[in-house]
């Protein structure tokens, strides 16, 4: 390495010049470089100097070979090593242009000077100022549709890694990384070297504090796919509601509200869990409350059994997750905690995440996303939750799945809302119309557009599936195959009509469009 120009020169002579820094950690520091689409991650000490010395060097360089080798599946979006260093232990890696952690969409110091006094909107005008800057750098990184399409991108990675025996081993905000504009929601995973075969012990266990699991910070467990359920929960939960799920009044209040004796007594038979607590502690400068939390000693913010940790901070969870989301945190979370398999796997994650983001409205008043059956308690209507405005315009998709015309139809398998102003084009995914499977679910199907004179439904380029639409203002008609495009009059501002679907499974798809109200 060159210290004047800060120059890293990978084992095919090629010379890669240090960018800006993306994220730093125990482990090492990633930075891109002045090609955009690369980036280096550099290994450090304790101290954060680069690792140079021979020995060291080799040693890591073995690491990251090995992860070369790895069976990981095709097309799989994870930045591997694609060249070591020379001198330094660390690697080149893909990671496109346009891309940033997922700790962006916290709000930071520089983010917090973007964000003026006049930015402000009156209905968060009563919170203090730095509380009210945090909801508007939410809703400005996408809201809550974006979080929940973004894990569930993430989840879908792990699960394809699960999948195939491998762990990720330290997933974080600072190793997740989204497409920087809103438009484009394409996730990667960074730090690869991490990335190995189930363990029960032994071996370099590497985490991320506050977000590692209790087993490993105890040191009772190695590196399993339960232990990455829990850190990608705990990334979710906190990335949903800014609340870390273990951050409650115990922690706040330096225990008060619950009994540490408990926990005091289960560690005072263990010596060794013990100190390993204790020096986890004076690296990470935490109090024991923080500790005992972290380390899955204490109750989670929203335990349905045991509210000593409990937390109104933050955005309420009740506008935020689904019912099948609430179950999967509590199962993480409670149970979990202490039982680690008794953790959802993370094959239950992708598909909860994408429903939960197909149902959710954006306020054309606050910008900020909610769930489109929401009913305001002080107006009985379809009104925001955050500013009272009307939602807006919607189109709803009720998928159902077709077993026959002498079978009776049950509840919707899918629900797809999404606001659709006039002369807009809506994408409707492929999820839609058959079984949800992570590797095209996103993948286009139909394009729908609304105007005054009527809808317009074409097939999407990529559409695979065999198409037919059914006016119910021209009922006698039946349903008429979709070949290009097809024109449905308006005669009336809420309109309805049907698509038949057949893929995989065939689906019959309820289709309206509404301009708000009961």
């Amino acid at each position: 390495m060159s210290q004047r120009f800060n120059e890293y020169v990978d084992e095919y002579q090629n010379v890669h010049i240090q960018d800006k820094v993306l994220g730093q950690g125990g482990q090492g520091v990633v930075f891109r470089t002045k090609d955009p689409d690369l980036a280096i991650k550099l290994v450090t000490d304790e101290s954060g100097t680069p690792v140079t010395d021979e020995e060291s060097v080799e040693r890591y360089s073995k690491r990251f070979k090995r992860v070369r080798l790895l069976p990981l599946p095709e097309n799989l979006n994870i930045s591997v090593p694609a060249a070591l260093l020379q001198n330094n232990a660390g690697y080149v890696m893909q990671l496109l242009s346009e891309m940033v952690p997922f700790s962006h969409f916290w709000l930071d110091g520089k983010s917090a000077e973007n964000i003026g006094i006049d930015d402000i909107p009156a209905w968060l005008s009563a919170m203090p100022e730095n509380e009210a800057k945090k909801i508007v750098h939410y809703y400005r990184t996408g809201g809550l549709r974006r979080r929940l399409h973004a894990l569930y991108k993430c989840a879908s990675l792990l699960a394809r890694l699960h999948g195939n025996g491998m762990v990720y081993g330290d997933i974080s905000p600072n190793n997740i990384f989204i497409s920087e504009g809103l438009d484009d929601s394409a996730v990667w995973l960074i730090d690869a070297d991490n990335i190995r075969f189930e363990i029960t012990a032994g071996g370099g266990v590497v985490y991320t504090p506050k977000y590692g699991a209790p087993e490993l910070m105890q040191g009772t467990d190695g590196g399993r796919p339960q232990s990455d359920c829990h850190a990608f929960a705990v990334v979710s939960f906190y990335l949903l509601s800014m609340l870390h799920p273990f951050n409650g009044q115990y922690v706040e209040n330096g225990g008060g509200g619950w009994d540490s004796s408990e926990a005091d007594k289960v560690l005072e038979k263990d010596p060794v869990i013990m100190e390993r607590l204790r020096g986890i502690k004076e690296a990470q400068e935490w109090s024991w409350e923080e500790t005992y939390a972290y380390s899955g000693y204490i109750p989670y913010v929203d335990d349905p059994a045991d509210d000593s940790n409990s937390s109104t901070h933050c955005l309420p969870r009740s506008l935020l997750l689904t019912e099948k989301l609430t179950t999967l945190f509590e199962g993480t979370f409670g149970p979990g905690r202490t039982s680690p398999l008794l953790r959802p796997t993370i094959y239950h994650w992708p598909e909860a995440l994408a429903q939960a983001a197909d149902m959710t409205v954006t306020c054309p008043g606050c910008s900020m996303n909610y769930y489109y059956d929401f009913i305001h308690p002080e107006t009985e209507d379809h009104n925001c939750p955050y500013c009272k405005k009307q939602r807006p315009q919607v189109l709803i998709l009720e998928s159902y799945r077709w077993n026959g015309p002498d079978k009776p139809i049950n509840s919707p398998c899918w629900r797809y809302v999404r606001e659709i102003p006039q002369g807009t084009e809506l994408t409707i995914p492929r999820r839609i119309f058959d079984e949800f499977a992570m590797l095209d679910s996103d993948t286009a199907e139909v394009l729908i557009s609304s105007s005054n004179n009527g809808i317009l439904i074409k097939k999407s380029d990529h559409g695979k599936a065999d198409l037919s639409v059914a006016a119910d203002s021209h009922p006698q008609s039946g349903f008429q195959k979709l070949y290009s495009q097809m024109k449905i009059d308006r005669v009336t501002p809420d309109v309805q009509f049907w698509m038949f679907a057949h893929l995989n499974s065939p689906r019959l798809v309820k289709c309206m469009i509404s301009g708000g109200g009961k």
